[in-house]
């Protein structure tokens, strides 16, 4: 069956279409969520005088399979409803609301920093060499994102590449990924980029991948899921304390390795690769009616 991943909204939002026992369950669990997750089926349905069953088709109804799966996507929205008020009530009492244009400014440039500190000052030169390698050696080269910045990046990498005279192609749809990785043959590579390295969709493609020979290259968190399925892992950790209003900035440690990747990789195809670049240059230079001065 299909969740959904809020499950309180889901409750909240039927709340005044639901009548009689089903309403009689929807309020009792906004009353006091938190209670519903440590009860047992038989608790909670003598607490508010329904039946057993009555409650099981309460939660089949929104799209679980029974009382104890409606109990885990519960405690799953509670975490989230929990950090997203602590975060709201925060703003409200002066601890971000308050701070001026320039502390913002201060405060998000400070995160962007040390995301390209943490990446600049650990030694990833061998795993840039050889994905560079890779990347350079491939028939086809796929890059794999999903979610907001990875997806972005994984288009980004095509952007770099194929202006190298590379073929590359980009998927965020996780059935494209999952076709076109069931299309790599040795001689070609998927570059995985992800920030948190547990879609198991990405981690999937990667095995399909390299079921048939392609060598995988990822940018993830260490000891990700996505981590142990892939040929090359470039380590980058999600930063953690984020206030829920700002992007994470991770994304740009991941631009910065992707920049060091296209670079090396450049300058090992060499002047064929210059070649590509000015001819790229010169006929974007030509629809617009400029002459290129560079990017």
């Amino acid at each position: 069956m299909t969740v959904l991943n809020d499950i309180l909204t889901t409750i909240r939002d039927r709340a005044p279409h639901e009548d009689g026992v089903n309403l009689k369950i929807g309020e009792e669990i906004l009353r006091d969520p938190a209670a519903v997750v440590d009860v047992s089926i038989k608790s909670f349905a003598n607490r508010i005088g329904v039946s057993e069953p009555s409650v099981i088709r309460y939660c089949r109804s929104i799209g679980c399979e029974g009382f104890k799966e409606f109990k885990k996507y519960l405690a799953q929205s509670l975490v989230l409803e929990q950090k997203f008020s602590k975060a709201t009530a925060a703003e409200a009492g002066g601890d971000a609301g308050s701070q001026g244009g320039d502390e913002r400014f201060d405060r998000l440039s400070t995160s962007v920093a040390i995301a390209l500190r943490s990446v600049s000052e650990t030694e990833h030169f061998e795993q840039i060499d050889a994905a560079a390698k890779v990347v350079m050696a491939s028939s086809m080269i796929a890059a794999f994102g999903v979610g907001g910045s990875s997806a972005v990046l994984a288009m980004e990498a095509q952007n770099r590449f194929f202006r190298l005279g590379l073929r590359a192609v980009a998927h965020v749809d996780s059935y494209m990924q999952r076709m076109t990785a069931a299309t790599l043959k040795k001689g070609d590579c998927v570059l995985i980029i992800s920030s948190t390295g547990q879609p198991e969709t990405l981690a999937e493609s990667a095995r399909i991948a390299r079921s048939y020979g392609a060598t995988c290259i990822a940018m993830a968190p260490l000891n990700s899921p996505l981590a142990g399925v892939v040929d090359i892992l470039i380590p980058i950790e999600l930063a953690t304390d984020i206030p829920y209003h700002q992007p994470n900035p991770v994304r740009f440690a991941q631009l910065f390795m992707l920049d060091c990747i296209a670079d090396r990789v450049a300058l090992m195809i060499g002047k064929p690769a210059s070649e590509t670049l000015r001819r790229v240059s010169s006929a974007v230079s030509l629809q617009q009616h400029y002459l290129p001065t560079g990017d």
